[in-house]
């Protein structure tokens, strides 16, 4: 599903190698600005994690990195080239490693099938980029220095998807957990659990549903795929694990989030 690199139409595919010096580019760029845990046992954990599922999703050898972000908001998204950036808030409210798994599945996804090249090729002001994942991540616009970031290094990264994206980032996210080994129930579950959330406080999770249109359909439709997937109910499938536990009570034990933490 290759992309281009500008606006629809006639613009050059993007390549493999392209695409890595791109998201590289971007990561960079980003992680100046959004206030990244730098807690190296979190993010071991989490990249470990991430990777055994990428392993066996994405054939084109990209390495992928994994990043959680010290905000509340209830979040996640992907940029082109393997990097993926998850707030502590859905790993905070996250049950088991199978309900974040399915979340590190389904970016997983999003990167493996070019999502994100397929919405750079759709842009029309690459300067809209960063300010999108300021709003998604942390709930408000960049301000001051982070302005001017935007204004000079925005490109057309983009945190949200089509419905038809979303779909396909559920299907093959339901074969890389079962290749790994993971429960892939855990992805359903979570979306489960984020829409008795927007019933209970729409607040706590506006931002994941403003990216990822999550409905009681898809929440049927991810559970139909797992019903169809061979071996996705084996009983020697990964729900749970004391490490993760344990990760998820140290995460929880970070220092606080910065002033725009919401939803406690």
């Amino acid at each position: 599903m290759a992309g281009a690199g500008t606006a629809a139409g006639c613009a050059p595919q993007v390549s493999t190698q392209q695409e890595v010096a791109l998201g590289a580019d971007y990561s960079r760029q980003i992680n100046q600005q959004l206030p990244l845990v730098n807690d190296a046992a979190t993010n071991q954990f989490v990249n470990q994690l991430g990777r055994q599922i990428a392993a066996g999703a994405d054939q084109r050898g990209i390495r992928y990195n994994f990043y959680v972000v010290n905000s509340d908001v209830v979040n996640a998204f992907a940029i082109p080239g393997g990097h993926i950036y998850i707030n502590r808030g859905l790993i905070e409210r996250t049950d088991n490693l199978a309900e974040l798994a399915g979340v590190l599945a389904h970016e997983i996804g999003h990167v493996a099938e070019r999502h994100g090249i397929e919405q750079m090729q759709k842009a029309q002001n690459a300067n809209t980029a960063l300010s999108v994942v300021y709003g998604v991540l942390l709930g408000r616009q960049p301000t001051g220095v982070e302005q001017t970031v935007v204004q000079v290094g925005g490109g057309a990264v983009f945190a949200s998807y089509g419905r038809q994206a979303e779909r396909e980032a559920d299907a093959v996210a339901v074969g890389y957990l079962v290749r790994s080994g993971i429960n892939p129930a855990g992805l359903p579950s979570f979306f489960q659990k984020l829409l008795a959330m927007q019933q209970r406080n729409p607040s706590r999770v506006e931002q994941w549903f403003s990216t990822h249109p999550t409905t009681q359909e898809r929440v049927a439709a991810t559970q139909a795929m797992i019903q169809q997937t061979p071996g996705a109910q084996g009983g020697n499938l990964t729900t749970d694990t004391r490490a993760y536990q344990s990760f998820k009570a140290r995460v929880a034990a970070l220092q606080p989030v910065p002033q725009d933490r919401r939803g406690r």
